[in-house]
């Protein structure tokens, strides 16, 4: 690829993180969720802008961007899991919209799994803040770690990906969790929303999420429904359930 074409080719990734970036913003202020819980979960936030950036290497964690408050309730609300007896997992947490809005269901327990020092101090701001006016919050751990390092609970039952790394390190984060359900067997879901780091390149109804595509190539999770966003149709959820790998050897 010639250096024009790079060059053209970030501009067009420019241009359309930007419209990317105004169209949420239109839905921020159709469903607003900041302003409800006095917390910060709206704004977007760049790897380079975060004080251990340099610490953080490109690939294995993506920009803070929060999902549509209305794409994540539909979402959650599709996932078949025993609330009471599951511990719900955020891989890649950023500031904690999705854990908050987790205690909107009778989960056990509720981790987010974030490796921004920064993030994690946000997201346990908002739980703070957010505790004031929502039930549920003292459900809610934040963990600051590497997800590939963290130690998966022996009861997790649902895990949501909302692109938070590369299929390198969601494989990891399978991998992990796959020993999990060997030594503690259990229904496990897994939820990616998102189709795609957005990049201005093709149709957002013909990508799938960055990270579901660790599962796509593991014959041990079964894709169970793709649940349309009421928002838009990058926002679409991926399900998938794990299979038990006897059955595979049949």
């Amino acid at each position: 690829m010639s250096d024009s074409d790079r060059r053209e080719k970030l501009l067009r990734a420019i241009e359309f993180r930007q419209k990317f970036d105004d169209r949420l913003d239109r839905i921020e202020q159709q469903t607003p969720f900041d302003s409800v819980y006095a917390v910060d979960t709206a704004e977007s936030v760049e790897l380079w802008e975060l004080p251990e950036a340099d610490d953080m290497p490109v690939g294995r964690n993506a920009r803070y961007s929060p999902t549509p408050v209305r794409t994540v309730r539909n979402a959650l609300s599709r996932c078949d899991v025993r609330h009471e007896e599951a511990t719900f997992v955020d891989v890649g947490c950023g500031k904690g919209r999705i854990l908050l809005m987790a205690a909107e269901f009778p989960f056990r327990r509720i981790v987010g799994v974030e490796a921004s020092e920064t993030l994690c101090n946000v997201a346990r701001s908002n739980v703070k803040a957010a505790s004031q006016s929502l039930d549920g919050c003292d459900r809610i751990d934040v963990v600051h770690a590497d997800a590939t390092l963290f130690e998966i609970p022996d009861d997790a039952g649902l895990f949501y990906f909302y692109e938070p790394f590369s299929t390198d390190v969601s494989t990891a984060v399978l991998a992990r969790i796959e020993d999990s359900i060997r030594r503690h067997p259990r229904k496990v879901v897994l939820c990616f929303t998102g189709r795609g780091q957005p990049d201005g390149e093709g149709n957002e109804a013909e990508a799938t999420p960055v990270a579901a595509a660790a599962a796509e190539r593991r014959p041990q999770w079964s894709l169970l429904e793709i649940v349309q966003s009421p928002d838009a149709e990058f926002w679409d959820s991926f399900l998938y359930e794990y299979v038990d790998e006897r059955s595979l050897r049949v």
